[in-house]
């Protein structure tokens, strides 16, 4: 169902899911000067128009028009992303939500629908939009991307536009280019903290857009809580201690509060775990489960150093799928610490490593890799410790063995073929979280 209160410029859309709420059909001239301009994800809404021929229209929308008979609305926007470009959209329709769709729809990686949206005139004046988006169904039965999202202010069109798109952000429906990162994850958090606090409270089963309008709000607190914390670390004097500012215990137990010993089961690289404790699980099943590496291009300097096929490698170089297959055996998660005790193990199973090598890679991590490659110097005891496990265990010159070939045996098989002792391995892990406490890749050592 829609209706037109007051005119098109007074538009109020319901479609079952949601109430409608009426407003009087006041004046909504849009404003050139929004003042502040909101953002969603990574862009940052400049200027926004939407009304009865509003903008400036292409000649092509015009010809669309003219070709239907029909009166079309009209959105503009112009839109700044987070390299410093500035896109003008546009969109036509015969309501002002279909000409948002088409406005918004170059912004996602597939098509999309308003299932519906409403507008509530708060008691200040300013004006709240709430809307409701869904992937356009490829086929049969509902999409499951689909997300609600909220807006306050001073116009209309702004208030509905800039809702629009961050019901779209919520749903996961932006290009790669315009949406933050980690908002998978993210969204699957929001998911979980709805359900468990659901349970907690033994609600009544919320609707499907009720879900996801409370998920919508625990996303944006997420969202809130990670940028505080990013800033917190980026300005604090002491980086070493930066983690004793947070109870990291979150990331140790699960939410029935039992401690993991093992956290496969995410797409977050930062908190993926393996442990030590899945002698029975095979090296695949664990690999398996490792989260992708964040996008980037591995820079030549670090192919310099990590690749086996340079010369001028370090000693216990490997190939990336044998670095992997490493990572499980030693039960240690993808953290810069992790990495650095997996780098300093590697070169301690060489057994015979010059004095000149092992500092000269030292400073080369610390001072010459580019982030996120660097491990910084309050890290570095991880690495020493590692070339030390590597020295005292059973291993030797792990590195040269095809550790690829073990993926189809279990952790115990092939923990006693690479001749890896976790007597050892776990003493040297007792060490490490005495001689770096409070981060994360300490804590959940065994």
């Amino acid at each position: 169902m829609k209706e037109i209160v007051g005119g098109s410029a007074a538009l109020v859309v319901q479609r079952d899911d949601l109430p409608l709420v009426r407003r009087s059909g006041k004046s909504m001239e849009t404003q050139p000067s929004i003042g502040t301009p909101p953002r969603v994800a990574t862009l940052e809404i400049v200027e926004a128009r939407c009304g009865p021929g509003d903008g400036p229209p292409s000649k092509a929308s015009s010809d669309t028009q003219a070709a239907s008979g029909a009166a079309a609305l009209s959105c503009w926007l112009r839109i700044k992303c987070k390299s410093g470009e500035e896109l003008c959209l546009e969109g036509q329709g015969t309501t002002e939500e279909l000409a948002i769709e088409q406005a918004l729809a170059p912004l996602c990686m597939r098509p999309f629908q308003v299932e519906s949206a409403r507008v509530i005139e708060q008691t200040d004046g300013q004006l709240q939009a709430l809307v409701a988006v869904s992937a356009a169904p490829t086929g049969s039965g509902q999409s499951e991307r689909a997300g609600v999202g909220r807006n306050i202010a001073g116009q209309r069109d702004m208030a509905l536009i800039v809702a629009t798109l961050r019901a779209v952000s919520h749903a996961g429906l932006l290009r790669a280019a315009y949406r933050a990162n980690n908002q998978k994850v993210f969204r699957g958090w929001s998911r979980e903290l709805i359900e468990e606090l659901s349970e907690v409270f033994r609600l009544p089963t919320l609707d499907r857009w009720q879900q996801l309008e409370a998920e919508g709000l625990a996303l944006e607190t997420i969202n809130r809580v990670a940028s505080a914390a990013v800033l917190t670390a980026v300005n604090h004097p002491r980086p070493d201690s930066i983690l004793s500012l947070f109870d990291t215990s979150a990331w140790l137990f699960d939410s029935r509060g039992q401690r993991r010993a093992a956290y496969t089961d995410t797409d977050l690289w930062l908190a993926w775990y393996p442990g030590i404790d899945n002698d029975d699980l095979t090296v695949d099943e664990v690999i398996s489960s490792m989260p992708a590496a964040p996008e980037s291009k591995i820079p030549w300097i670090v192919k310099l150093f990590e690749n086996p096929d340079s010369w001028i490698r370090f000693r216990g170089a490997v190939d990336l799928e044998d670095h992997d297959v490493m990572h499980v055996l030693l039960g240690r998660g993808l953290q810069d610490q992790d990495e650095a005790f997996v780098l300093g193990f590697a070169m301690g199973t060489a057994k015979r490593v010059s004095r000149w090598q092992y500092w000269v890679f030292k400073f080369v991590l610390a001072r010459l890799y580019p982030e996120p490659y660097r491990i910084p110097k309050f890290l570095q005891p991880a690495f020493d410790l590692g070339v030390k496990c590597g020295q005292a265990t059973g291993s030797k010159n792990l590195y040269r063995q095809p550790l690829k070939q073990l993926r189809s045996l279990t952790l115990r098989e092939a923990r006693q073929q690479a001749g890896i002792d976790l007597q050892v391995v776990r003493q040297f892990y007792e060490r490490e979280q005495q001689q770096i406490p409070f981060t994360i890749a300490s804590l959940r050592l065994p």
